[in-house]
């Protein structure tokens, strides 16, 4: 689950005017002080959690998702750039999500024993042995490689990985419509990033769009995206996970991050 506008929330607001205001209250004013609400709503955590646990719960699923960036360029101009998704999922043991923009870009394909990395218009490609499951497999590949897969909160046996618990404040802001779906908008605050979601309302609590900001880059970047296409019960055959290298395509060695390879050197002293 690897991007400027700031975030200030009604409970931002609230705290800010409790900080400003008489602290010398009465016997009678304590009593008489509402409770206060706490500061991750239990109402955006239940229904993220709902989300998650629909997705949890599919043992295969494809979703489409537009992606928009924002990078920064060689004279630091802040820049959005966007991106097509197709995502494929086998749960505990394939993977498969084919990025493109005005043409095919890259591809990921996991298959239970290797991950293949596929750059289109470089014409190479990258194979690694990988473990039995999709966790410990996207663990890997962060640990010892460096490399993270797109929408990677997505595919992980938990989706989201319990990050609204986790969250310093979170609110619950309502619904809203997303490309014509009527979603509840949740916003969650942590130490690192900002990140919103809209769920869409009903009995299938699908995402319809993720906002992240990161807050400790320079710009506050944001990645975005917006989800459609969703199938939790389709039927994917195994070769859908399986690469077959093209006619053309090179074979490159796929290096070990230097944390990785200095580890694995003191290791072989």
């Amino acid at each position: 689950m690897k991007i400027s506008t700031k975030f200030k929330s009604l409970w931002c607001l609230v705290l800010a005017s409790m900080v400003s205001a008489p602290l010398l209250l009465t016997a009678a004013d304590k009593k008489d002080k509402p409770v206060e609400a706490p500061p991750v709503d239990p109402m955006a955590v239940k229904i993220i959690k709902r989300a998650a646990d629909h997705l949890s719960a599919a043992k295969q699923f494809s979703v489409s998702a537009e992606i928009w960036q924002d990078l920064e360029d060689e004279n630091g101009t802040m820049l959005q750039f966007s991106k097509l998704a197709d995502v494929k999922v086998r749960r505990p043991d394939g993977i498969r999500i084919d990025v493109k923009t005005d043409r095919p870009k890259r591809s990921f394909y996991y298959d239970g024993k290797s991950v293949s990395v596929v750059d289109h218009q470089k014409g190479y490609y990258g194979n690694v042995a990988a473990p039995a499951t999709i966790e410990e497999t996207l663990n890997k590949l962060d640990e010892k490689f460096g490399i993270t897969m797109p929408l990677e909160d997505l595919l992980i046996d938990r989706p989201f990985g319990g990050a609204a618990a986790k969250a310093k404040s979170g609110q619950y802001l309502g619904k809203e419509p997303v490309l014509g779906m009527l979603c509840h908008h949740l916003a969650f605050q942590g130490e690192t990033v900002n990140w919103q979601a809209w769920v869409k309302e009903g009995p299938v609590p699908t995402i319809r769009k993720v906002v992240i900001t990161f807050k400790q880059e320079e710009g506050r970047p944001q990645f975005i995206a917006l989800f459609s296409d969703w199938d939790t019960g389709p039927n994917l055959p195994a070769y859908v996970f399986t690469f077959d290298p093209p006619a053309g395509v090179v074979k490159i060695e796929v290096l070990p991050n230097e944390k990785e390879t200095e580890k694995e050197a003191a290791a072989a002293k």
